[in-house]
This record gives structure tokens, C-alpha cells and sequence, in this order.
């Protein structure tokens, strides 16, 4: 097993003023981030940055926006790469999980945690969370999930294993996030085969948030001008289909989730048995 990363380095600038005061010009944090790659696909991943993929390059091109000063910042949720989302995705009705009554926000909490690698290869990296005591008060469930990142001959796969090491059913309801680059003066001219999605709906002047039935098929294609032909497929489970931008940001996202908003809190959630696992995917690729 290789060990968990070292908690990351804070690099201080400081110069003395006339006075010979200090001051702090700039305080940023490092992460550690592990590179995969074949052929010419490379991905890049950060394990103490909840397993964010945080790089995607398919050929000349980069397939992912990343918002860089959100992700030095630990005190930020990180605004682009591939968060996953875990124990649920989207939001809670009111906030809540209902089955233990604790307050959890948007996403869960995965993607905010230290993730530990535990296999590495050229072309694949497999990374791990563990529930840990604190996590009790707000999902009082004991768990293991691992994330494996896999280099494909044209995009990246990843997979999310999730083990219920608890004695009672575990829910979840998980998803991942992916914030493709596109240009802002680009986003009207996006193109999807998606049943329910419209070109019309993909504004840069207005956020959009909206969400649509995931394809039977499994698979979601779409054209963006900067990157040509995508093909995002993913596992039966991936029942949703999430698209969100921003005004003036360089980004738009096609989220595959289990179910839309508060899903964990209805039938519609997975529940996991006592010793069992459950392993969903998706795939990135161009064509």
C-alpha cells in the first residue's frame, strides 16, 4: 500500500518593509497531484483534494476547466476538474439527511476530504476514503470508497466503488461533476443529442441549472466547439443528467448523478447491504 500522502506545504513569500516589518505577501498550499497517462491521453489527479481530476488532456486538447485559485484554496469548494460527489449528489430538501436528521451540504462531503492512494500505475490510479469517527454526526454510516481513475485509448474512466462496512443498509446516491472548458462566446453554439436538452437553454449571459432524464443508452453526446465531439457514458444507475454554468465562465457542466436533487432522502436512493458493495462508472472520451 503506498501511504498517505504528507499533509500539504504552506509556502510563504515575505520580504521586510523600510521598517524591517514583515508582511505576508501571498500564503498558497500545494497539492500533491499524481499523473496517469498512454498514448495521448494524460490525466492528473489530486488524492488531498477529495480525488479531483483535476487534468484531462486528450491529444492537443484540454478536455477540463480548472479554476486554479479555488483549488489552492482549501477553504473553497474547487470550481472545475472532475469532483466526485459522495455520499450523494445535488442538494438536500432543507438540508437534511432524513434518515439520521444531521444537516449536510450540497455534494456531500467527498469531494472536501483527503483521499489515500493506494494503487498506482502508468495508466491508473486507484484512491481511497475511509469513514472515519467525526463523520458519524452528519452520516452514521461506516464505509469504504474507492475511486480508480483509468487512462482509455481516447478519454479516462473513472469508477466509484463504495463498501458498506456498517451493520445496517447504507444509502447513497452519488454522482461526479465534470466542468468541460468552453468558452464563454462558445456556449450557445453547443450541441447535444440529449432528449429534453435544447442548444437554446446554454446561455453565457444568464446562469442555467437545470436538469433532464439520463438516455436509456447510457450515453450523452454533445458537441463543444473548443473540444469537438463528446461522449460521456456512464453505469445503469446514472439515472440524471445535470447541466450548470455560469455567466462569463469558461466552463459548462454535464453532471451525471443517480437521481436529481435529495434523491438520498426518497425510493429513489441505493441502498447498500451490510457488507456489500456497489461500484458505478463513467467515461469521458472524444470522438
Amino acid at each position: 500500500m503506498i501511504p498517505r500522502p504528507a499533509e500539504p506545504a504552506i509556502f510563504k513569500e515575505l520580504f521586510w518593509d523600510t521598517e524591517n516589518r514583515h508582511r505576508n505577501l501571498e500564503t498558497r498550499i500545494h497539492f500533491e497531484e499524481v499523473t496517469i497517462n498512454y498514448g495521448e491521453v494524460q490525466a492528473t489527479i489530486a488524492p488531498s483534494r477529495g480525488a479531483l481530476v483535476s487534468r484531462l488532456q486528450i491529444g492537443d486538447k484540454q478536455v477540463l476547466y480548472l479554476d486554479r485559485a479555488t483549488f489552492e484554496d482549501p477553504s473553497k469548494n474547487v470550481r472545475g476538474g472532475i469532483p466526485v460527489l459522495f455520499p450523494y449528489a445535488g442538494k438536500l430538501q432543507n438540508g437534511t439527511l432524513k434518515i439520521s436528521g444531521t444537516q449536510m451540504g450540497q455534494h456531500g462531503f467527498g469531494r472536501n476530504r483527503p483521499w489515500e492512494v493506494r494503487e498506482r500505475k502508468l495508466w491508473r490510479v486507484r484512491l481511497a476514503l475511509m469513514s472515519e469517527e467525526s463523520d458519524q454526526a452528519v452520516y452514521p454510516f461506516h464505509f469504504c470508497a474507492e475511486q480508480t481513475c483509468t487512462i482509455l485509448p481516447c478519454g479516462l474512466e473513472v469508477e466509484l466503488c463504495i463498501l458498506n462496512n456498517g451493520k445496517q443498509p447504507m444509502p447513497v446516491s452519488p454522482g461526479w461533476h465534470p466542468y468541460f472548458n468552453c468558452s464563454g462566446s462558445e456556449k450557445g453554439k453547443v450541441q447535444s443529442t440529449v432528449p429534453g436538452v435544447d442548444h437554446s437553454q446554454f446561455s453565457n449571459e444568464r446562469e442555467f441549472d437545470f436538469g433532464v432524464v439520463a438516455p436509456p443508452n447510457g450515453r450523452a453526446n454533445f458537441r463543444i466547439p473548443q473540444l469537438g465531439s463528446v461522449s460521456l457514458s456512464f453505469s445503469p444507475e446514472m439515472r440524471h443528467l445535470q447541466f450548470w454554468s455560469q455567466p462569463g465562465k469558461n466552463f459548462i457542466c454535464v453532471e451525471p448523478f443517480t437521481g436529481p436533487n435529495n434523491t438520498i432522502n426518497t425510493d429513489r436512493r441505493i441502498d447498500i447491504l451490510p457488507g456489500q458493495a456497489r461500484t458505478f462508472w463513467m467515461k469521458i472520451e472524444l470522438e
